[in-house]
This record gives C-alpha cells, sequence and structure tokens, in this order.
C-alpha cells in the first residue's frame, strides 16, 4: 500500500506535499504527513524514475541562460506543470560552442523524465526526442523550425517587428535600421517582419539589416557599425529596431557612447528594460502565455490526449516607453 492509497488522497498531492506547496490545506499536509512518518518513506527521486517510465518528473530546458526572458517562460511553466502533481527540474540545455550539451539530455534520459520543455531556440529536435525515447516534447517559444514535425508555442515575431517599425513611422522616422538577423529562424522571422513593414509603408530603399543575435555585446558592435563615424548626420539611421532587449541595451551604449541621439527598440519586454533610465520600448511576447500553453500541451502528450502536431502561435503587443520618443 503506497502513501496516497493510505492517506485515502491522490499522488498528485503527495507530491506537493512532499515538495511542501503552500497550496495544500494544512489539514491534508499534516494527514499525509502522518502516514508519510509512519511508513518511514523516503523520497527518492532517482529510484523512483528508474523505476517506471511514469516518473512525474518533468524536464525544463532552457536554451539561453543570460536572457531573463527564456525564465519568464519556464516560471509561467513550472506554475502548471507543479498544480498538476509533477517534479519540475531545470536546467541549460546549451553548451558555449557545441550546441546541444548531450550530457544533460543523458541526464534526463536516465531519469526517464515523462517529458520536456524546450524553451528557447535549438539547432535540432531530435536529442530531445531521443531523450524521451519519442515521447513527450514541446517546443516552447522558438522559431518555426519544427512546426510540421513538434508541438511549438511561441510569439508571432513577424508580427511584433511589423508593430515596431509602425510604431516609429507614426513618431516619423523612415531611416530605420535593423540590429538583427542571427540567431536561427527567430532572428530571420524578425527580419522577415521588419522587411515587409518597411516596404509596405514605401521605405524600401531605407531596408537595412546589420547582423546581431540575442546579446548585449553583438548590439553593441552593430550599433556601432550602423551609427558610423563616415556617416552623415543626415545619413544615420534615426532608429535601431533591435532583434531583443539585450541588443537594445547595448545599442543604447553605443549611441550613449558616441552622443548621438537615436530611437531604439528592442524584444521580449525583460523586467530590466522598464526601469525609468532605460525605458525601453518593446515587444511583448507575452512569455506567460507561452509558458502556460507550452505546459498545458506538454500534460496533453504526457496524457496521450490530442492528435497531430499543435502550432500555437501567441499574439505580441506593444510595449511603449520612452527610448523610441526621441525628437527628430
Amino acid at each position: 500500500m503506497d502513501v496516497a492509497e493510505r492517506a485515502g488522497v491522490s499522488k498528485s498531492l503527495v507530491s506537493l506535499v512532499l515538495r511542501d506547496s503552500p497550496r495544500v490545506s494544512d489539514e491534508r499536509r499534516q494527514r499525509v504527513l502522518k502516514v508519510v512518518e509512519e511508513m518511514g518513506f523516503e523520497l527518492n527521486l532517482a529510484a523512483r524514475s528508474l523505476a517506471t517510465r511514469d516518473s512525474g518528473t518533468i524536464g525544463v530546458l532552457v536554451s539561453d541562460m543570460h536572457n531573463p526572458w527564456a525564465f519568464d517562460v519556464a516560471d509561467a511553466a513550472r506554475t502548471v506543470l507543479e498544480e498538476a502533481g509533477h517534479t519540475v527540474l531545470f536546467s541549460a540545455v546549451t553548451a558555449a560552442g557545441r550546441g546541444v550539451d548531450q550530457s544533460i539530455l543523458q541526464a534526463f534520459r536516465d531519469l526517464r523524465v515523462a517529458g520536456l520543455l524546450v524553451v528557447g531556440t535549438v539547432p535540432d529536435k531530435a536529442p530531445f526526442s531521443r531523450a524521451v525515447s519519442g515521447g513527450a516534447v514541446v517546443f516552447a517559444g522558438g522559431g518555426p523550425d519544427y512546426i510540421d514535425t513538434a508541438d511549438v508555442v511561441r510569439s508571432d515575431d513577424a508580427m511584433g517587428l511589423t508593430m515596431v517599425v509602425e510604431h516609429l513611422i507614426a513618431q516619423g522616422h523612415e531611416n530605420i535600421v535593423h540590429l538583427g538577423g542571427l540567431g536561427g529562424s527567430v532572428g530571420r522571422e524578425r527580419v522577415d517582419g521588419y522587411s515587409a513593414a518597411m516596404e509596405e509603408h514605401g521605405l524600401s530603399r531605407h531596408i537595412r539589416v546589420v547582423d546581431a543575435d540575442f546579446f548585449q555585446q553583438s548590439g553593441y558592435v552593430a550599433a556601432q557599425r550602423a551609427l558610423g563615424s563616415s556617416r552623415s548626420k543626415h545619413q544615420r539611421p534615426t532608429a535601431l529596431a533591435c532583434i531583443n532587449d539585450l541588443a537594445a541595451f547595448g545599442a543604447m551604449t553605443a549611441a550613449d557612447e558616441r552622443g548621438i541621439e537615436v530611437a531604439v527598440t528592442g524584444y521580449d519586454n525583460i523586467a530590466l528594460g522598464a526601469m525609468p533610465r532605460l525605458g525601453l520600448t518593446t515587444v511583448d511576447p507575452d512569455s506567460s502565455t507561452i509558458g502556460v500553453t507550452g505546459a498545458k500541451t506538454l500534460l496533453e502528450r504526457i496524457h496521450g490526449e490530442g492528435s497531430g502536431f499543435v502550432h500555437h502561435s501567441v499574439t505580441p503587443k506593444l510595449v511603449v516607453r520612452t527610448s523610441s520618443l526621441l525628437g527628430l
């Protein structure tokens, strides 16, 4: 007889009690703990995982440990997964310069996790499927790479950059440069949104993409190139639409060092951008919805629900702050 049966509660409730979840009433907590003590029960996650494929453990793998956006998605997912009675284990999944960290996937394979939620862009989905022996894997917040072959929950990146360009045009900007294009399919999608919006408004002659990825230093270097000293004031861009918030912070630093006033926008709406001294105009991809939807989709797969792969496209919104409201 196990703890749940003897205490007359569900296995998920026992799991919540053992993790000291605040979502359990005192009366039920004491009932479970009393049975645990009587049975001399000890939680051994590894042993339990090896004993059954339905371990109750779910892995949440983050592709970029440097970007706070990924943790916003992961944290929203964690709440849903834990409320469903699962133990959640977090880890980075990419190793610097080496792509997917196979040792991490081997660890999750050894634990026989019930499923994986992969947050952010990864170069190949195959290793993740192997880690769960073809079981449940959901990709959240990355690009459109696997839409036809895996469950994907992601922001509409092209729409987000379209919103940015239209906002900047409304502020009187025409010479708008996009710092981005790198970082896989997410970067390409954002370039597509930028280019299409510029063309739509008759600004094809001003389309310019300066290579940058999702890191602050990359945004700094790209902005230095875009604002190069060889360009006259009339040739320089008046606005920099950056691939994400971290790149935008780098662009702001480059502009400040050169003493150039230029509108700057980002993407992701991380908390730091809301600080008054930064006041970054950005695209909010609705990280919470991405995380919650990704977690719910994963739970459905674990329980054998649904058929065919799903693609949930989450609608972003523009958050306007002072960084894009500079006078021309």
